[in-house]
C-alpha cells in the first residue's frame, strides 16, 4: 500500500514538473490515460489529496492549488525539489514510455540493475522514519551477512543506485549497492530519524561518483581537456565545483576541488589521451602509473 501511495505521489510530481499548472480534470485526462498505474479508472479527489499528501510526506515536494486560476495545481517553490530531481527522472522515463505507447520500442535507454527494484522499501523506511534489516551479498563474498542499517539516503551513479546508511550502530557511514541486496526489511517497531545536523549534498560535496573515504583531503584538481572533449564538459559538467580557468584556442583547462578517490581516476581514464591531469603532481603521478601499467597489457 506504501509504494502505492510513493507511486501516486511521484506520478503527482513529474506530472506538474512537466506540465507546470494542472486543474483536477486535467489531472484526470493524464492519469486515466497512464493505465499501468490509474486501471483506466477515473482519479478521485481522495486520490488525488493522497498523492499530494504523499509528495509532500515521502518526497518533500510541496504542491499547492491556485484558486484565482481555475484551481490548478502546481509545485510551490523549489524547497526539496533539486534534492529529488535525479531520483525523479529515472521515474519520469518509465512513465513516459508508458504513455508513449508504441513508441518503447524507440526509446533506448542504459539499464540500470535490478537493485532498483528495492528502492520504494527504502524511501518507505527514510519516509516513516525506520531501521531496516537488510541481507547483503558482496561480489568478494561467497555468502550473505545479515545487519541492522539506518538509512541515511540514495544516490544513483554509474547506472547503479547505492544506499548511505549505518550499519550496527556504527560511528560512520557505509555504502550499500542496490544490486547487491538479497532481502530489506522495514523494522515497523524500531525508529530512526536523521540527524538534524546530516545534509547529504554536503556529505558528497567533495566527492566524483560515491567512493567515499572517513577523513577525505581536498585537492585543487587542473585537467587539460582537448578542443573536441571541452564542449562536453562545458554542457555536463564532471562535478558542480568544476570551473573553466583557462580557454585556448585548441584546449580548455578545467579546475576542481575533490577528494582523489578510485571512482575519480577511473572516470579519468575513460578519456584516454583527451585530457591530461596537471594538478596535484600526486595525482598526476598516480595517473602516469596507471597508465604505464595498461600500456603494459598491450605490449
Amino acid at each position: 500500500m506504501e509504494n502505492l501511495r510513493f507511486r501516486h505521489g511521484m506520478w503527482l510530481v513529474n506530472t506538474l514538473l512537466n506540465y507546470k499548472k494542472l486543474n483536477r480534470e486535467e489531472l484526470n485526462k493524464l492519469w486515466v490515460h497512464n493505465v499501468d498505474l490509474s486501471g483506466g479508472e477515473e482519479l478521485t479527489r481522495n486520490q488525488l489529496n493522497r498523492a499530494i499528501s504523499s509528495a509532500l510526506d515521502v518526497l518533500g515536494v510541496s504542491i499547492e492549488c491556485d484558486v484565482k486560476d481555475r484551481y490548478r495545481y502546481y509545485i510551490s517553490g523549489d524547497n526539496s525539489l533539486k534534492a529529488t530531481e535525479l531520483m525523479l527522472s529515472s521515474f519520469s522515463i518509465n512513465q513516459l514510455m508508458t504513455e508513449g505507447g508504441n513508441l518503447r520500442e524507440r526509446i533506448l535507454l542504459e539499464e540500470v540493475p535490478s537493485g532498483q527494484f528495492f528502492l520504494p522499501t527504502i524511501i518507505e523506511a527514510m519516509s516513516k522514519g525506520k531501521a531496516m534489516e537488510l541481507d547483503y551479498k558482496k561480489f568478494s563474498d561467497s555468502e550473505p551477512y545479515t545487519c541492522f542499517i539506518e538509512p541515511y539516503c540514495v544516490k544513483l551513479s554509474q547506472q547503479r543506485w547505492y544506499l548511505l546508511a549505518r550499519k550496527n550502530h556504527s560511528s560512520h557511514l557505509q555504502l550499500f549497492a542496490l544490486d547487491r541486496m538479497q532481502q530489506l526489511r522495514i523494522l515497523e517497531d524500531v525508529d530512526f530519524q536523521i540527524p538534524e545536523y546530516f545534509s547529504s549534498k554536503d556529505y558528497f560535496a567533495h566527492y566524483f561518483g560515491v567512493y567515499t573515504t572517513i577523513s577525505p583531503v581536498i585537492e585543487t584538481i587542473q585537467i587539460k581537456v582537448n578542443l573536441f572533449w571541452r564542449s562536453y564538459f562545458r554542457t555536463l559538467p564532471l562535478h558542480p565545483s568544476q570551473h573553466e580557468i583557462e580557454t585556448h584556442s585548441d584546449y580548455s583547462v578545467f579546475e576542481y576541488e575533490l577528494a582523489i578517490t578510485p571512482d575519480l581516476t577511473n572516470k579519468f581514464l575513460e578519456y584516454g589521451s583527451s585530457i591530461e591531469v596537471l594538478a596535484p603532481k600526486s595525482l598526476r603521478e598516480q595517473m602516469r602509473d596507471l597508465t604505464a601499467q595498461m600500456a603494459l597489457l598491450y605490449q
